[in-house]
């Protein structure tokens, strides 16, 4: 690993402990409830599962993707479809159970759509695609 990397890895841990112990600190102060704090957790958790899909696309791939919030938003409502529906189809089924199933069946209803965007606008790349995809983004509002 080299010097730069090791850097940049222990500077993200740092920030990572310094937000956590000052929550912790908020926390027991009674600053914040802790129905803040699931909440701030619960979008925070959000925010970075979108933040590290977005870099696989962005900074790996190159690519420009303006959309992949209408992906995220598609996974997103079939996932909660799902968990609905599994919970009123049986109601003493554990959340152990159904969370995990729905997290896996947003997933692929994620990936089908951007699977068939992709297929559509494979040639594209540059601003075409990221025109493409912004019109996918709106469509899906």
């Amino acid at each position: 690993m080299s010097k730069s990397k090791k850097a940049y890895n222990l500077s993200t841990l740092a920030v990572v402990g310094v937000i956590l112990v000052a929550l912790y600190i908020l926390l027991l102060t009674g600053v914040i409830s802790s129905r803040a704090m699931t909440l701030l957790i619960k979008d925070a958790s959000i925010a970075i599962i979108l933040a590290v899909s977005l870099n696989l696309v962005v900074g790996f791939l190159g690519e420009l993707s303006l959309g992949h919030a209408g992906f995220m938003s598609v996974g997103a409502y079939a996932g909660c479809y799902a968990a609905i529906r599994l919970t009123t189809a049986s109601p003493n089924l554990s959340p152990w159970i159904y969370v995990p199933l729905a997290l896996i069946i947003g997933g692929l209803v994620a990936a089908i759509f951007g699977l068939l965007v992709g297929v559509s606008i494979l040639r594209f790349s540059g601003d075409y695609l990221a025109i493409v995809t912004l019109a996918f983004g709106e469509i899906i509002k």
